[in-house]
């Protein structure tokens, strides 16, 4: 499938604003299972975007703005193909069990994803609910649906009721957020029951003639759990879903902080107004 993504970000302020300061994740990975063939960001005003790999293999983009300026306009664009045998619902990656996940401590790369991280932290409240949902599941891939069905079915889906910084806990809590917050959760159950998570940061393309799909027009976020003998494979709680080539990955890490597509700072004395628009489109080879 070759999808072309459209994400444009603008920010106004009050009052000029000075020494802005960004990091930017909005390239997709190439990989396994798709392949970024074109992506261009620009901003402005203008200026010279520099770029880097971080930890995770995320392309990470950063400018700087010294002058003073009243508004911030990021737009990226980008073309991706993606395999259509991403996900084979026939065979999906059953029969790797739990008293098997002891051998993932012998990969430090899975280390992190196993682990505490700033939005995550497993509390024995949170680890007696994952073995409920778990119930007499032995197979890891089986356990990790169950995790994500609970969440689509228990968990309600309002926007303005978290914020960028709510933390797991405090969703696992109040069962509500978004795609954010659901990721967050189900990260924080796998994790108690030592399933290797990871969040992940990206767009999917929705066919249905309605839009119907939750976080189709927004940058969205799933989850992605490692199978032993398979790797990774992404679940999203949000639409209930195994993803799939309408999926298109930009980012990945431990939680949001690692993926966020633009964090940012400024000094001045003013107040900022967000808006954001994403489209996503099916390109047709005529």
């Amino acid at each position: 499938m070759r999808l072309r993504i459209h994400h444009r970000t603008e920010y106004r302020y009050s009052h000029p604003v000075r020494e802005s300061e960004n990091q930017l994740r909005l390239t997709p990975v190439s990989g396994r299972w798709q392949r970024c063939e074109s992506s261009f960001i620009s901003v402005l005003p203008a200026t010279h975007l520099a770029h880097y790999p971080d930890l995770h293999g995320n392309t990470v983009h950063y400018f700087s703005l010294p002058e003073e300026h009243d508004y911030l306009v990021i737009d990226s664009r980008c073309t991706v193909i993606t395999s259509e045998s991403k996900v084979d619902y026939q065979n999906l990656p059953y029969g790797f069990l739990h008293k098997e996940l002891g051998d993932n401590l012998k990969h430090t790369g899975l280390h992190p994803y196993l682990n505490n991280s700033q939005f995550i932290e497993v509390t024995p409240a949170i680890w007696r609910e994952a073995l409920d949902i778990q119930d007499k599941s032995e197979d890891v891939f089986e356990t990790s649906y169950a995790l994500m069905a609970f969440i689509n079915e228990n968990y309600q889906y309002l926007p303005g009721s978290t914020h960028v910084s709510t933390h797991a806990n405090e969703v696992i809590t109040g069962k509500a957020g978004v795609c954010q917050d659901f990721a967050h959760a189900m990260i924080s159950y796998c994790r108690a029951l030592q399933i290797p998570a990871r969040y992940v940061s990206g767009y999917f393309y929705d066919p249905t003639h309605d839009h119907h799909l939750k976080g189709s027009r927004t940058s969205h976020a799933w989850v992605e759990v490692y199978i032993k003998d398979y790797g990774w494979i992404g679940l999203d709680p949000t639409n209930l879903k195994v993803t799939d080539q309408t999926y298109v990955t930009t980012a990945i890490g431990r939680d949001y902080m690692d993926v966020a597509p633009i964090i940012g700072t400024f000094r001045g004395h003013a107040r900022s107004s967000m808006d954001v628009s994403v489209t996503v489109e099916q390109l047709i080879a005529e």
